[in-house]
């Protein structure tokens, strides 16, 4: 642009001087030529220079972006360094995970070598034991029955003190009624002394409320006469002012009166002027000395009041007296009855204990300490025949559906079976969240029928008082030498004896958050978290004779075939879950509405083996683990950051795990995103709910771009349960 004004200046120069104009008027022009010229090249120049600025900058971003490339080029070769050394160190994890079955196994064998040994060594220990453990109970019973009749004849002793307590009682109780006759004449002699009191008392207030009430409305009317009597002197006094001033006016004026018929006439209204001042003195005076009068008078009855309160209270007192005198009494007659309820329940103490003394020398001479768990031991000793494979999953979600439908008359959808299905691969503790009367422990229940055994399943009723571990386990009672099983500890024992060992078997807490699942069901919180063979402490010693499959005589073992299935339902009664428990489980909401589904006759399945179950979602893992790795990568690219700083939410290695566990399930037959979805609501995203420090905009920003990344994720499924988890939220903050 610059150079071609600088060629037009050239030009028209050039024309200047060919035209041949007079000197001066050529020289002007040339000059003004000149200096458009030099104006242009100082325009050119400033361009160039910012030209050169904008080409530094230019080369400087270049350098800063050759730089980003050169730092991204080595994080992806340390990334790819990094997936080689993991890839590594699986290879590595594989070959010890070999070599630990190994020497599992190995190990198993020795143990199985000792145990014999060992179970020999014990049945001699215990022949030698249970002879001292007999003789000792029988001088223990003899003991106890040398108690017994000392007690009974204590019992004989205290009933004769008793008796001759209760004739004294009766004598005192006939004294008693004829104190209460006279009470009860002297009662009526002072009610109907009050009854007169009351009304004399009544009869001189009002008569002097008359005379106080009479006299102040003379007083009133009085005192109202007295202002009009000296308005009106007032008002007479005014006129005669007025008269004065006329007459002094007049006075200059006058015509026909003499001076001293003026003066004598002014002398007149003067006196009575002076007569009018003085009445209207001592009016008020009088007025006060009346209320003096009847201030004193009130004085007076206030005193006559003052002294029938008084009568009224020394009455009030000795009708107190004689109210205490007939609580006495009663009180008397209670403490007699008490006695005699205290002596039966005395003797209904005896008959307890000498029923438990007879019921423990019975136990004694048996000889179990877990009389049901060893009973378990007799009953359910025979291992269960079962065929290892397992159906496809997505028919074993197909099969779950008809047969909970056809046995149980429960229908649910596909897509919760495949996620309680999928949790069962992720998660031994499951929580069932709903409203109530929705079927969450039915589904429990209808999990074990699907899988073909009706009795691999086990409810166990949480109380809102349960505080501790042994009120889920039980506890050992060292007198009885018995331990108490709770119905959780029947279950778990039943579900590893060998002819449930190899069935899925769902032991169900029902209300689980009754109280608090930390405090009582921390001990098995603490044992899931741990891979290898984890297990319950019942005592704290070896107990006689225990149980087979009890470890050191002290252990109970979580069998890998048990899943524990709480239900939960949200409202005044129940406490929340701690992030802790929701972090270790799978977590499902039922719908409150049921699918309508069609009943079809389905032959029943035979009975799932656990082996066969386990091999399924093995197989799926490896068939379908990618899409496992697609949700990690997802999450850790697009979200992990922003939940972190907008939401202060973040997950561990844990989740990580899951993730791996659980989606492939799912993908068998469902969609990844739908794994996603579940995942999103129920472990990450939970944690907003009744954060009121993040706000309504945020959450629906959130939200859109949420919804958006994961239907990019996977088209083919829509995350409604993250829709409808952020929508509550954002409800609850007012919007809509």
């Amino acid at each position: 642009m610059l150079m071609t004004e600088i060629q037009q200046v050239a030009a028209e120069a050039q024309v200047v001087l060919a035209a041949g104009d007079e000197p001066d008027s050529a020289a002007s022009e040339l000059e003004q030529a000149w200096q458009l010229y030099r104006t242009l090249a100082e325009r050119q120049a400033e361009a160039a220079a910012a030209l050169v600025v904008q080409g530094e900058q230019l080369c400087a971003e270049r350098e800063e972006l050759d730089a980003a490339v050169a730092r991204r080029a080595e994080e992806a070769t340390a990334l790819q360094e990094r997936r080689a050394t993991l890839d590594g160190r699986m290879e590595l994890l594989d070959r010890t995970e070999h070599d630990l079955s190994d020497r599992e196994q190995a190990a198993e064998a020795q143990l199985a070598q000792r145990r014999a040994r060992a179970g020999r060594e014990l049945e001699t220990w215990l022949a030698d034991q249970r002879r001292t453990g007999v003789d000792a109970l029988d001088a223990e019973r003899q003991a106890w029955q040398t108690r017994w009749s000392e007690a009974q004849h204590r019992l004989t002793d205290a009933q004769a003190a008793l008796d001759e307590r209760e004739s004294e009682l009766t004598r005192r109780e006939r004294d008693l009624r004829s104190a209460q006759l006279r009470l009860e004449d002297e009662h009526e002699d002072v009610t109907q002394l009050k009854a007169a009191l009351k009304e004399q008392q009544s009869g001189r207030a009002e008569r002097i409320e008359r005379k106080v009430t009479s006299r102040t409305d003379q007083l009133l009317q009085q005192m109202e006469e007295d202002r009009r009597r000296l308005a009106a002197v007032t008002e007479g006094n005014e006129r005669l002012s007025a008269r004065l001033g006329e007459y002094d006016s007049a006075l200059a004026s006058l015509g026909g009166m003499t001076l001293e018929q003026v003066i004598e006439r002014m002398a007149e209204l003067r006196a009575e002027n002076a007569r009018l001042l003085e009445e209207n003195a001592t009016a008020p005076r009088a007025d006060a000395r009346m209320l003096e009068q009847l201030r004193q008078q009130l004085i007076q009855l206030a005193a006559d009041n003052e002294e029938l309160v008084r009568e009224r209270g020394e009455l009030e007192s000795a009708l107190q007296r004689d109210r205490i005198a007939v609580n006495e009494r009663q009180n008397c007659l209670e403490s007699n009855n008490w006695l005699r309820a205290a002596n039966s329940q005395l003797q209904q103490l005896l008959n307890d204990e000498a029923a438990k003394l007879k019921a423990t020398a019975n136990a004694g001479k048996e000889g179990h300490a877990f009389p049901a768990c060893s009973h378990m031991d007799r009953e359910f000793g025979t291992p269960w025949p079962s065929d290892a494979r397992a159906p496809e999953l997505y028919e074993l979600v197909r099969q779950m559906q008809s047969v909970i439908r056809q046995k149980d008359g429960l229908s649910y959808g596909l897509s919760d079976l495949r996620l309680a299905l999928a949790g069962m691969a992720m998660s031994r503790l499951h929580l069932f969240q709903g409203i109530s009367g929705i079927g969450k422990t039915g589904l429990a229940r209808a999990l074990a029928t699907a899988f073909g055994s009706e009795k691999s399943v086990a409810v166990v009723p949480v109380q809102a008082g349960w505080r501790d571990p042994q009120d889920l386990m039980g506890y050992y009672n060292s007198f009885d030498r018995i331990f108490y099983e709770s119905e959780f500890t029947k279950a778990l024992y039943h579900a590893q004896c060998p002819a449930f060992k190899d069935r899925p078997f769902f032991i169900v807490l029902d209300e689980m958050n009754l109280s608090h699942p930390e405090q009582y069901f921390s001990g098995v919180l603490s044992a899931l978290a741990i891979k290898d063979r984890p297990r319950l402490t019942l005592t704290t010693a070896p107990v006689r004779n225990p149980p087979d499959l009890l470890i050191d005589g002290t252990h109970i073992a979580i069998p890998d075939n048990v899943w524990f299935i709480g239900t939960a339902n949200h409202d005044e009664t129940t406490v929340g879950f701690a992030d802790k428990t929701y972090d270790r489980a799978f977590v499902l909401e039922l719908p409150w509405q049921h699918p309508d589904l069609p009943e079809t006759a389905t032959a029943l399945p035979e009975p799932l083996a656990y082996r066969g179950l386990s091999q399924a979602f093995t197989e799926a893992q490896a068939k379908y683990g990618t899409q496992a790795a697609d949700i990690i990568d997802f999450l850790d690219t697009h979200w992990r950051s922003r939940f972190a700083e907008e939401m202060r939410i973040g997950w561990g290695n844990r989740l990580e795990l899951q993730i791996k566990e659980f989606a492939p399930v799912v993908a068998a037959k469902g969609s990844p995103g739908e794994a996603l979805d579940h995942l999103l609501a129920t472990r990450i995203l939970r944690s907003i709910r009744g954060r009121y420090d993040i706000h309504a905009d945020t959450l629906d920003t959130l939200r859109t771009d949420l919804v958006e990344s994961l239907m990019r994720f996977a088209s083919d499924y829509e995350p409604v349960a993250t829709q409808r988890l952020l929508d509550d939220e954002i409800r609850s903050r007012g919007r809509r």
